[in-house]
């Protein structure tokens, strides 16, 4: 089951048919796999790493994981796409803390296999204490309460570290029940529809909003 909010979503690689993007570069002499961030029950989470990409394009190349996400979210996933989500991820960062990188690999606590992400997005100008969380996960994750734990552990740790953000949100795809399952086991409040928010090939649907404020995250 694909557990993505439809709001933060990874850029794609630029296309030939794409306006002009910067570059990104993403770090390769820190050693690999970095250590651990959070160490669950299931999963350790764990900053992105250059040598990551080919584990990103393989989880993430499947319809079933495109389903719910938006269109910056490629599919088919390549290896490029992969390389330029890894340098977007090294290079972004959030208020308060530039050295330290919010968006996080999740992988297996077992094996350490690369199998979905999460991170989070800013917003501006009044809403700049608000950030949008978001997520993905590779097939390989389905079915065994990953994200729900990764997403939980994650959210409170963005509030330990990064005192500025007040306040974290999600939309999601209307019918994407399991992501609606992982914000609520999470902690997140429903807050209304966006009715026809959103399109994607040519098919009109609502988005759900949830909210979580940094007094409600209290475990």
């Amino acid at each position: 089951m694909p557990s993505q909010p439809e709001e933060a979503t990874p850029p794609t690689a630029p296309r030939d048919d794409a306006p002009p993007q910067p570059q990104q570069e993403a770090p390769s002499a820190s050693p690999f796999p970095p250590p651990p961030i959070l160490t669950l029950t299931k999963s350790i989470l764990r900053t992105i790493h250059a040598a990551d990409a080919p584990a990103i394009q393989r989880a993430a190349n499947s319809p079933g994981v495109a389903k719910y996400m938006s269109l910056r979210f490629p599919s088919p996933y390549t290896l490029d796409d992969a390389k330029f989500w890894v340098g977007y991820a090294s290079a972004f960062t959030a208020p308060g803390r530039p050295d330290v990188l919010p968006s996080l690999a999740i992988c297996d606590r077992a094996t350490g296999t690369l199998l979905g992400g999460i991170g989070i997005k800013t917003r501006e100008d009044i809403e700049a204490h608000s950030f949008e969380v978001g997520y993905w996960l590779g097939e390989d994750g389905w079915g065994k309460g990953v994200m729900s734990e990764a997403c939980r552990a994650y959210v409170k740790w963005v509030f330990e570290t990064y005192p500025a953000i007040i306040r974290l949100e999600a939309g999601v795809f209307e019918g994407n029940d399991a992501s609606v399952k992982v914000l609520e086991r999470s902690g997140f409040v429903y807050e209304g529809t966006r009715r026809k928010a959103g399109m994607k090939h040519g098919v009109v649907f609502d988005i759900l909003v949830f909210g979580l404020l940094r007094e409600e995250c209290t475990w």
